[in-house]
């Protein structure tokens, strides 16, 4: 380790992580299913009153997505900033499930929180959107130390 360069990091404040996950705009959310895992990018809302993180998420029909997320019993969402010798992560543990329609917002508050959908080979109107709540059991950062 002595040749190794190294840069030492430590816990981040609560304060400092609801901030960051705040104005966190997407990160990796990680889903598993068995023995197999799944980590997808995915925009994020942090909910710090509800307690949760919302997920938009597509499907065109043949997504591994939803399945995924039916078989996961505790998902995984990291975000992270890398600027050198600064960094951050924060990385949030908890039950998922896809939001029912009665509980979802409407289409406008949607767009607020999550923007515009990258849309790729799928044909707009043969996606279907879903929100997702990742329910927060575990919340913690760490970073760079000063």
């Amino acid at each position: 380790m002595r040749d190794i360069r190294f840069v030492y990091t430590v816990g981040t404040d609560p304060e400092t992580v609801a901030e960051r996950l705040s104005n966190a705009s997407s990160g990796v959310l990680s889903l598993a299913d068995g023995g197999r895992s799944y980590a997808i990018p995915a925009h994020v809302f942090y909910d710090p009153d509800g307690g949760r993180l919302l997920f938009r998420l597509t499907d065109d029909g043949g997504s591994e997505k939803l399945a995924f997320i039916e078989e996961t019993e505790e998902a995984t969402f990291v975000c992270y900033e890398d600027a050198g010798e600064d960094s951050w992560s924060i990385m949030a543990r908890g039950a998922i499930r896809v939001l029912p329609d009665d509980e979802r917002p409407d289409a406008a508050r949607i767009n607020e929180l999550f923007g515009g959908v990258r849309v790729f080979d799928e044909e707009v109107d043969d996606l279907d959107f879903h929100l997702v709540e990742l329910e927060l059991d575990e919340l913690t950062g760490r970073e760079t130390a000063r």
